[in-house]
């Protein structure tokens, strides 16, 4: 008897492995799909982890606008005498008091973020409403104390973070001795009172 030949012999090793694979009732279904690459939804970031020394959610310090309009992914309007020196984008529409939150670029980057609501928690976890000696507890041993520009009895506190870098977080302290905004960011946006005026 002559031996099969090779190509004979592949195509029934072939035929059998199908047969063993999806012969049966109890055989497992067959998934022939390419393997999906997709991976699962990642969870939006906890609160108290939106803000911080570096940005604001997956906006980071130094990105373009288009980044900054992501990461916030509701509507902004864009405000600044300069716009291609400085651009304030402020949520729209504005709140009915204030303005609730600001992204300040200059130069096209994201270099500033600022807040006069009780919305976000600062980088730390003071906020808007807290008071003088809540903050000074809070953060302990990092705050620098200075008067206020415009209004008597009023002071900034400036807070670096603690692991030292570049960015900066000041609140404004009412001459009540509560927070009424804060703003973290880069030098020298960050020290702008006016902001983009």
């Amino acid at each position: 008897m002559k031996p099969a030949s090779p190509l004979l012999a592949c195509a029934l090793a072939l035929l059998l492995a199908a047969c063993q694979r999806g012969s049966g009732e109890n055989s497992p279904p067959v998934d022939n799909a390419p393997e999906s690459k997709a991976e699962a939804p990642v969870a939006p970031p906890k609160q108290e982890e939106t803000v911080g020394f570096g940005g604001f959610g997956p906006a980071h310090f130094g990105d373009g606008e288009a980044a900054v309009r992501l990461a916030w992914g509701r509507p902004l309007q864009a405000s600044g005498s300069e716009p291609m020196s400085c651009l304030q984008l402020f949520p729209d529409p504005r709140p009915v008091k204030g303005f609730g939150t600001s992204f300040m670029l200059v130069n096209a980057r994201f270099v500033r973020f600022d807040v006069d609501e009780d919305l976000y928690p600062a980088p730390g976890g003071g906020r808007v409403g807290s008071t003088a000696e809540e903050l000074l507890q809070r953060y302990a041993g990092h705050v620098e104390q200075v008067p206020h520009k415009y209004v008597e009895g009023a002071r900034y506190f400036i807070v670096r973070p603690p692991g030292g870098g570049e960015a900066k977080l000041i609140f404004e302290i009412s001459p009540q001795g509560k927070a009424q905004r804060w703003r973290v960011g880069l030098p020298p946006a960050v020290d702008y009172v006016e902001g983009c005026s």
